[in-house]
């Protein structure tokens, strides 16, 4: 009973998720806060959820162990990456933080919304979801940072915009 549109392939979705899943495994090992199984099965339950035209955007937090942000991190999902270059992963040295925590928020569009709770749980089977997903009220402005735009991952009109803030 899902009403996904299935219009990205998963042939473009995969190699910017992959680059994506770099990014998050390097962050993971240098924070020393999520291990590879987790990063491997986040970003196979994210490529499912962009595959089927549901992803707006992911965020990555780091807090400290006081509850402070640290760093962030935005991708922010593109239909239309016409004259972009695809860089490689890279820049993810954040510091090793372990009483604290790595946090990632992915931002659905309002087909997901309009599947309502139970709709939601029937998608999420449909199309292999194995993570919670649950939602959240956490602020992801990055207020009092700076933001830089330093990569951009695309794969034949699929893409995705990264920002960092410190």
């Amino acid at each position: 009973m899902g009403t996904g549109t299935y219009t990205r392939s998963v042939v473009d979705v995969r190699p910017v998720l992959n680059n994506f899943g770099a990014d998050l495994n390097m962050v993971a090992q240098s924070t020393g806060l999520w291990t590879r199984e987790s990063v491997d099965s986040t970003v196979a339950d994210l490529i499912r959820f962009a595959t089927a035209g549901y992803l707006v955007w992911v965020v990555l937090i780091l807090w400290d162990s006081k509850g402070a942000q640290i760093r962030g991190r935005k991708y922010t999902v593109s239909d239309s990456t016409a004259g972009w270059r695809s860089d490689d992963p890279g820049d993810n040295l954040w510091p090793p933080t372990p009483a604290g925590q790595l946090q990632l928020i992915a931002q659905m569009n309002r087909n997901w919304a309009n599947l309502g709770v139970f709709g939601q749980a029937a998608e999420k089977k449909k199309i292999g979801i194995t993570g919670s997903w649950s939602p959240t009220s956490t602020d992801t402005s990055f207020s009092g940072m700076t933001a830089v735009s330093d990569r951009q991952y695309s794969s034949n009109g699929f893409g995705m915009q990264r920002v960092t803030y410190k």
